[in-house]
């Protein structure tokens, strides 16, 4: 049998077009929505993994929060008996150290040829006043007690004259120094070289003889 064809040619191209591009559009909206599928699942995927390190985070910043809490506690602690500490110190200070002191200073007197008549404490400072038949006694006095783990910055005020006993003249002196109750945790001074400022008791030696 003879089959005739009664459309027109264009309109049998036109057609022929229309089913491909409707078959690309039907690949292209199957594509589409297996793109979609992937994306959602790889972003539900990824929102759980977010989600999981967040709670890890949440998990550590608790821990953290723990810790920091015990270190306060910690230091709380320490605060606290190191002020006890610093109580039981001042009050062994206060009790101990004046005695402790006075022993040293008793100690440091380098010979019978000197002695102390009146010496007063305020806080951490001592006010001496003696008297002596030289004035090598008195720089020898300094010297013990710049060499004391008691004592510091010890200046000297005076060394005058006095009234002659029993025909021997005898000098008044005077020094101030800074005390340590405690202790001094520093070693002394060591003695200047040659050229430098004159100590103190070498300036009490060079003072006027009471000859």
């Amino acid at each position: 049998m003879i089959k005739i064809n009664l459309l027109p040619v264009k309109e049998d191209k036109l057609i022929t077009e229309a089913k491909g591009f409707l078959a690309l559009c039907i690949i292209s909206i199957v594509v589409l929505a297996v793109l979609i599928v992937f994306n959602s699942s790889l972003l539900t995927e990824r929102e759980e993994e977010s989600k999981a390190r967040i709670a890890e985070a949440d998990a550590e910043i608790a821990k953290l929060k723990s810790i920091m809490g015990e270190i306060k506690n910690l230091k709380d602690k320490k605060a606290k008996l190191q002020e006890k500490m610093d109580m039981i110190i001042k009050l062994q200070e206060q009790n101990i150290g004046p005695v402790r002191v006075l022993d040293e200073l008793s100690l440091k007197l380098p010979s019978n040829k000197i002695w102390v008549d009146k010496l007063s404490i305020k806080g951490s400072k001592l006010e001496l006043d003696g008297k002596t038949l030289e004035n090598q006694e008195v720089a020898n006095f300094m010297k013990q007690l710049e060499n004391s783990l008691f004592f510091s910055n010890i200046n000297l005020k005076k060394v005058t004259k006095d009234k002659a006993v029993q025909g021997v003249t005898v000098l008044t002196y005077g020094l101030n120094t800074t005390v340590h109750f405690a202790g001094r945790q520093e070693q002394p001074a060591q003695p200047k070289p040659e050229g430098q400022q004159q100590p103190a008791a070498e300036a009490a030696a060079a003072q006027p003889s009471a000859n």
